[in-house]
């Protein structure tokens, strides 16, 4: 067991990897808390979901004009602009305190005059609020975080919008679609999300970042999504995560899916403020599962709603 240093003397205790602090320096000095954590997937699968965030490239108050935040930017922000693949974005905004805290937005475009994104509320219009920019974890980063993967066998599914999935296949050149030629290193991986591996034998994973200190918004879309607290301890409860308010009262489900490598998976419902088991009835006891280190969920929703996920230092 090791512990997080958080300032000068906070301790958080962590079950996996050792944290230790580091200092930037822009408008304000701050102390974020970075490290690394370890976890497994045994042979035959399971959710694997990124437990820090990337160090942010921009961090302080941008005024809002319809859906551009204020500032100077680098074009480095921008997506990808390949010509042979799908392209993605490279960076998102995030807006960090506040009402809004967790609701963060693909870079479309940056430069000079702002960063531009799209689906900001239209109640922020005319606001200042405090942000960061951060890259974009990818299914590059999942790959480099993993030893054991075994090429041209292993596959990594992420669930979208509108009920799609989509299936990659790892190779020890790079990440490539399921035509197994298309790179796919740049596709991302969302905040509080994670992805389905299937693999032929035991994989460990080793992630480094920051641990994030704010809420995360994480949509949930109508039929299935995975979602992921993004907790390099783990060991919430599900009755700990802040869910049950996003579900539809005793009609939308979530799975906790085994770490073990069977995929078997345990349902949960909602009473809209409580988590319940398959009989309707609060969790308790040995039915409040935990939830280990770089599991999620997958919420099964008749409509798209968004989970306010919780910091794993309680915010």
């Amino acid at each position: 067991m090791s512990t997080v240093h958080f300032g000068s003397f906070f301790r958080l205790t962590v079950t996996l990897g050792i944290i230790v602090p580091a200092l930037s320096f822009g408008q304000t000095v701050s102390t974020p808390i970075v490290g690394f954590s370890k976890f497994n997937a045994p042979s035959g699968g399971r959710i694997v979901a990124p437990v820090f965030v990337k160090a942010p490239t921009f961090s302080g108050t941008s005024a809002i004009t319809g859906q551009t935040f204020s500032g100077s930017f680098t074009s480095a922000l921008n997506p990808t602009s390949f010509s042979d693949r799908p392209n993605y974005p490279t960076h998102y905004v995030e807006i960090v305190s506040g009402a809004n805290e967790g609701l963060t937005f693909d870079v479309i475009s940056a430069g000079s005059s702002g960063i531009t994104v799209s689906g900001v509320p239209s109640g922020l219009n005319g606001t200042s609020v405090s942000i960061v920019v951060r890259p974009h974890i990818t299914l590059s980063d999942l790959a480099a975080s993993g030893t054991g993967l075994q090429d041209f066998n292993d596959a990594i599914t992420i669930f979208r919008e509108n009920n799609q999935k989509a299936s990659y296949i790892y190779t020890s050149s790079g990440v490539v679609a399921d035509d197994y030629s298309t790179p796919a290193d740049h596709v991302v991986i969302y905040p509080g999300t994670g992805v389905v591996l299937n693999n032929g034998a035991t994989v460990s994973f080793t992630f480094s970042g920051q641990v994030k200190t704010t809420k995360t918004i994480v949509p949930i879309y109508s039929g299935e999504t995975i979602v992921a607290p993004v907790d390099p301890q783990g060991g919430k409860k599900v009755s700990q995560l802040n869910i049950a308010g996003a579900l539809v009262p005793f009609s939308d489900a979530f799975s906790v899916v085994s770490t073990s490598g069977d995929l078997a998976a345990s349902s949960f419902y909602s009473d809209g403020a409580a988590v319940l088991d398959e009989n309707y009835t609060p969790v308790s006891g040995a039915a409040d599962l935990s939830l280990g280190v770089g599991n999620g969920l997958i919420i099964n929703a008749n409509g798209d709603a968004s989970w306010v996920a919780i910091s794993p230092l309680g915010n």
